[in-house]
């Protein structure tokens, strides 16, 4: 770019160069052609006043300078007097131009150029009281000789131009690539620059700003990839983990009465463990494949009109038994309010708030399930006066086979995937939740639909 403007620069200074030399030695030419020919008019006035004066006498011992030259011409064109040839030589001059002008208006004049083009002659020419007339002319260069004659102190010009245009434009294309050049592509919009630039450098500002969300959105990308990944390995152990517990168990008292270990009167307990660890082995399985069917937006179940109580009401009929063993009383307030969604993930939902609920109470403890509106919207807020959650778990309450106290946990079967699934299936409702807890004084978790 700098060597096309510096070539671009320097053309310029040369063609405006040439193109004033051409001018001003045309314009110069002109003017002083004007001059000659006024100068001769006032010559040939002169001369013919003295030869009106003194007749012939006046060429005697007359001295012209070289380039000039009196011709006296009679009224039939014969050539009277010539400064220059023996009049006897020279051809009639009745039909030359400047004489037939002079021999109608009283002056005349004409300029005639050698066949070389490399001199012009001016004629003028002025009618004597006689009728005779009176020419003087003046050989000059033309202008093609004058530049010719000129043509050193022309080159030496054209040499300090050329060198004068190669330093300005080295230090114009300079001045004006650099700011360019200092441009700080990452940001543009800070730079001090043209106006005529200025169009360029917002396109860079805003491609950067394009590329930059472009690359943040594609970091994003990577470290969700990344999370994802981290949390799949982390699930498929706590799966191994929690899977292998209870087959253990399964496997070792099937192994002891397989044996004959065991005597008759103890098979009927050994095998109600068996049960148990069965049980506990479906509902994980269970819980799992719910996950994963939330996590994939697999369940194609058409969302509808629900009425969002009497979900609540069913749920809490169905871990009745659940509530009266542990000495939890299970109340619902609030109103008939409808959500849209699929009926089988709120009533997951529900139940697994509530099962929390009841399992992590303290004996004699209420759970309170109250469907109410908040801000236009549907809610539920399932409240307990149970063990609570540390302020520092909060956040992580959610995540799967997370337990806040692992001995409680194992006491009352919890899975560890209850309220993974309540996250999952209110994010499949675009529903938001929020908790609020106290250590030892119940928690509220609400979901706003």
């Amino acid at each position: 770019m700098k060597s096309r403007i510096f070539k671009g620069i320097f053309l310029v200074a040369i063609l405006v160069w040439i193109a004033c030399m051409i001018l001003i030695m045309g314009a110069l030419y002109m003017q002083y052609n004007g001059e000659y020919v006024r100068e001769l008019k006032n010559e040939v006035y002169l001369v013919a006043h003295a030869v009106e004066q003194n007749g012939g006498d006046y060429f005697t011992d007359l001295k012209l300078a070289e380039n000039h030259r009196i011709t006296w011409i009679g009224q039939d064109g014969t050539v009277k007097y010539d400064s220059s040839v023996n009049p006897d030589k020279l051809e009639n001059h009745g039909s030359r131009p400047e004489v037939l002008e002079a021999m109608e208006t009283g002056y005349g004049e004409d300029t005639r150029y050698s066949k070389t083009l490399a001199e012009k002659t001016i004629y003028s020419a002025v009618k004597l009281t006689d009728g005779t007339i009176m020419r003087v002319s003046q050989v000059q260069f033309s202008i093609f000789t004058l530049v010719l004659s000129m043509l050193q102190p022309i080159l030496i010009v054209l040499v300090l131009a050329v060198i004068l245009s190669l330093l300005l434009a080295a230090q114009i294309a300079r001045k004006i690539v650099n700011p360019i050049n200092e441009i700080d592509l990452e940001h543009p919009e800070a730079a001090q620059i043209y106006e005529e630039v200025k169009p360029l450098v917002d396109k860079i500002s805003e491609q950067n700003k394009v590329l930059n969300y472009q690359i943040n959105q594609l970091q994003v990308d990577v470290d969700e990839k990344t999370k994802e990944a981290d949390f799949r390995k982390e699930f498929t152990a706590n799966v191994s983990h929690e899977l292998k517990t209870p087959l253990t168990s399964i496997s070792g008292f099937a192994e002891i009465i397989k044996n004959g270990i065991v005597k008759e009167e103890d098979i009927p307990r050994f095998a109600g463990r068996i049960y148990d660890e069965a049980q506990r082995l479906i509902t994980l399985v269970g819980d799992i494949i719910k996950l994963s069917q939330l996590d994939e937006k697999q369940i194609a179940a058409r969302k509808e009109r629900l009425d969002l109580y009497l979900i609540c009401q069913d749920v809490i009929d169905t871990l009745e038994p659940a509530a009266f063993e542990r000495h939890v009383d299970v109340q619902i307030t609030g109103k008939h309010l409808y959500a849209e969604g699929v009926g089988q993930i709120l009533g997951e939902i529900i139940y697994n708030l509530c099962d929390n609920a009841i399992k992590y109470n303290k004996e004699g403890g209420s759970v309170t399930v109250n469907v109410h509106e908040e801000d236009g919207k549907a809610a539920v807020t399932v409240q307990d006066t149970g063990i609570g959650i540390p302020e520092e778990d909060l956040d992580r309450v959610f995540e799967r086979f997370f337990r806040v106290n692992k001995s409680h946990s194992k006491e009352i079967g919890g899975t560890g995937l209850g309220l993974s699934i309540v996250k999952h299936g209110a994010a499949y409702h675009n529903a938001r939740i929020r908790i609020d807890s106290k250590l030892n004084n119940g928690t509220s978790i609400t979901i706003v639909f």
